[in-house]
């Protein structure tokens, strides 16, 4: 298990310009490893006559240091045979000879990390020795995740191209005056008397106080740059693992739908009354961020075509920081609260409501759409997973559609979107947050949505549960502080 702490180091704090330098230092050997990795893939396949200057250039500058670090690996292998000849003759190991870089060409169009950071090595490449050991290694590997992850895509997207929203596009450039993060591993910054961070190229070390102290190994750092600050995030493993699930098979369970006036309405199957998580404070917390957020870019823009002008300033960066900050601080509690009300009730599943693209598809008015599409539920779903599951916890994504339409007291089943044409259901929703049975029986509507959820995930859980409607008519409201 991991921990992690994060610092926020301001403009004017003694360390920020040399942060922020080693940022820039960072996106400067971000965007040198993807034009070497551009121009071998699109110049090495070409004739020779067809080849750009660009793609000339990196491809010599690779050949060019190809025989020196060749060399470099024979010397290794020669110096292992040595080291391995003096020991007794059972202890030897057989050293394979080098495997030696075959110059880039029609015969070897693509550049390996290994070779590409040989290369910066030997040509002592002013960008990659700018960053300190690992760094440097770290962001050149960052490309070549992306590329991978590039081909991978593309390979799918010939396969199953309904599952994009278009054709992949090979990795970008960093833009000019962007930073890119930085890591430390533990083996180039240290904390040093449980007390103070010490990094790499700087005498000055940050105070970090009872970060210090916290359980477990220091593993790395992170610095990620924002606009006007950088945060630090420290990286602690935990030498505890995560509990096993509290059962093989879902027995005791909450079903969980989110939405915008009930931030999540939960039921169960253990006989106990639903509950209900208000959710006017995000809804009137984005209802502040919107109003100043539309007025401030207003101003901002100031009727200006799309192309011209600014449309980031330090006010509307501050905004999204700070809503930002807010929603995250009430999601914590939100999700600690429920995992504390789950473990009371000795709950071993949480299944929660989730389609795919549904802020992109969802048919709802536009005032509450604006509201919805701007709450990042992935976020949440995220935070209760993981303390959940330090719990021994299980959460269960469920595809949930038609689970507001179907009449859960009346026995609808409830199908996934497209297996049924115009399915029929028993009961309907009459109001915003009333659902009328088939019985005539009034109940909550994202309640009602929430045991759908609970029965579409685990078909056989309400087996053993002795029914009373009453207890779906008017649940309770959950505090959360």
């Amino acid at each position: 298990m991991y921990r992690t702490h994060k610092i926020r180091i301001k403009k004017g704090h003694r360390l920020h310009k040399h942060f922020d330098q080693l940022c820039a230092d960072a996106k400067n050997l971000y965007n040198a490893t993807n034009f070497y990795v551009r121009q071998v893939l699109t110049g090495a396949i070409k004739d020779p006559d067809a080849v750009t200057p660009l793609e000339k250039e990196a491809i010599n500058t690779i050949n060019d240091a190809l025989p020196a670090i060749n060399k470099r690996k024979r010397d290794y292998v020669v110096k292992r045979r040595i080291t391995e000849a003096a020991k007794p003759e059972k202890e030897r190991k057989v050293i394979p000879d080098a495997n030696e870089y075959q110059p880039v060409g029609k015969d070897h169009p693509y550049i390996s990390f290994e070779m590409l950071e040989a290369v910066f090595r030997v040509t002592n490449n002013i960008d990659f020795v700018s960053l300190p050991a690992h760094t440097n290694t770290g962001v050149m590997k960052q490309v070549f995740s992306g590329w991978k992850s590039f081909f991978n895509s593309l390979s799918d997207y010939k396969i199953n191209p309904s599952k994009y929203k278009g054709r992949p596009r090979i990795p970008r450039y960093a833009k000019k005056n962007g930073r890119k993060p930085v890591l430390f591993t533990n083996q180039t910054c240290l904390v040093k008397d449980n007390k103070y961070l010490k990094f790499p190229k700087t005498k000055e070390r940050l105070n970090i106080g009872k970060i210090g102290l916290t359980e477990g190994t220091f593993q790395q750092v992170r610095l990620i740059p924002y606009r006007d600050y950088i945060e630090l995030e420290l990286v602690f493993r935990v030498a505890k693992e995560a509990p096993e699930p509290k059962r093989d098979t879902p027995e005791r369970i909450l079903g969980i739908d989110l939405g915008v006036d009930n931030f999540a309405a939960i039921s169960n199957n253990i006989g106990e009354i639903p509950t209900i998580v208000k959710g006017t404070v995000v809804k009137s917390q984005n209802y502040f961020y919107n109003r100043q957020r539309a007025h401030y870019y207003g101003v901002l823009r100031q009727g200006q075509s799309p192309k011209v002008g600014k449309h980031m300033s330090h006010q509307l960066d501050r905004l999204d920081r700070k809503r930002h900050a807010k929603i995250k601080d009430y999601f914590h509690k939100v999700s600690r609260r429920l995992v504390q009300y789950a473990e009371e009730r000795d709950i071993d599943t949480m299944v929660v409501g989730k389609n795919q693209h549904w802020k992109q598809e969802i048919q709802m008015r536009r005032s509450d759409k604006l509201t919805f599409a701007s709450i990042p539920y992935n976020l949440f779903v995220d935070m209760l997973t993981y303390k959940a599951a330090e719990k021994g916890i299980v959460v269960i994504l469920q595809e949930e559609s038609y689970t507001s339409q179907a009449s859960f007291l009346d026995g609808d089943h409830v199908p996934v979107y497209g297996e049924v044409k115009n399915p029929v259901f028993s009961g309907r929703r009459i109001s915003r947050g009333r659902y009328k049975t088939a019985s005539g029986l009034v109940i909550n509507a994202d309640v009602n949505a929430s045991y759908n959820i609970l029965k579409k995930a685990v078909s056989n859980a309400f087996e053993k549960r002795p029914w009373d409607k009453g207890d779906v008519t008017s649940p309770l409201v959950l505090s959360v502080a």
